[in-house]
């Protein structure tokens, strides 16, 4: 089990080979294996450069500002005296045991965060992700660095309770590889453990650019929240387009998809202030 958690701590540690060769190699896998041409298109190409210029992006601000957050939310969180489990709690417990603890309730953590970011103002967080219109493997890391902060907050606010630091590096890599993965153009659908394990069927419906999936099938790795909260959405295999381009936002753009937050809640300001300003000019009729 310690070779186990050396691996995982040492992906995680890995930029280029997680955030670059791993999905560079499953990308040569869609094209060579399962035969999927369209990886090397033109297309593909161009969302993905966008997608690592979003990502080296989000790597800049991180650098500057990313540890500081968290030390200041982690010196917020640790004020308020929140009770926490002893760490000694978990000696004993096979590693994989607390592992499988720690990917169900981080899993439960980000369907809720996904949700919120489904919301109206919650949205333009999570667009980046969605603008991909050509999802492969890269999308994994098309997520804006607000998304990162929400997370992150959220994982300090509801997680840091568990107290299992050594099931840490094992939560975080299965959380990465399978979110490669799941955003592959592949059709399995885990057939009768559909509900426990997420797969690139059920999220490629997450993907879609159609209206009637918009907000569905929100969980990372365990879709059962989705079928128990009335988010699930699995019509058949999904052959319709990808990205979010019928509501606006880019997809090839790296510069303009970084900026969408703030043009947008900029946008959503005004119209609300605007609307606020036109009923209080509106002339009021006695009943």
């Amino acid at each position: 089990m310690d070779a186990l958690n050396s691996i995982a701590t040492a992906f995680n540690s890995n930029l280029l080979m997680n955030g670059i060769l791993m999905p560079a190699f499953l990308c040569l896998v869609m094209y060579v294996v399962y035969r999927k041409r369209d990886e090397l298109t033109r297309h593909a190409i161009q969302n993905t450069a966008a997608t690592l210029v979003v990502a080296f992006m989000n790597f800049g601000i991180a650098l500057l500002f990313y540890n500081d957050i968290n030390r200041f939310l982690q010196r917020l969180y640790d004020s308020v005296g929140i009770p926490t489990l002893n760490e000694a709690f978990w000696d004993g417990w096979p590693l994989l045991l607390v592992a499988l603890v720690g990917i169900v309730v981080k899993d439960f953590a980000d369907y809720w965060n996904h949700r919120l970011m489904h919301t109206d103002w919650g949205w333009p967080t999570h667009a980046a992700h969605h603008s991909d219109t050509h999802v492969n493997a890269f999308t994994t890391y098309r997520v804006h660095f607000f998304e990162a902060i929400v997370m992150s907050t959220s994982y300090i606010v509801l997680l840091t309770w568990l107290q299992m630091p050594k099931a840490i590096p094992i939560v975080v890599m299965f959380g990465a590889v399978h979110n490669m993965y799941v955003h592959m153009n592949l059709p399995y659908t885990h057939g009768p453990f559909k509900y426990v394990l997420a797969s690139p069927a059920f999220h490629r419906w997450h993907h879609a650019d159609v209206e009637a999936a918009y907000g569905k099938n929100l969980a990372n790795i365990i879709p059962l929240w989705d079928r128990l909260f009335g988010t699930w959405y699995y019509p058949g295999l999904c052959e319709d387009e990808m990205g979010a381009k019928k509501t606006g936002v880019e997809d090839k753009n790296p510069f303009i998809i970084f900026a969408y937050p703030i043009l947008e809640w900029s946008r959503m300001v005004r119209t609300k202030l605007g609307a606020q300003r036109h009923a209080a000019q509106s002339p009021q009729t006695d009943p």
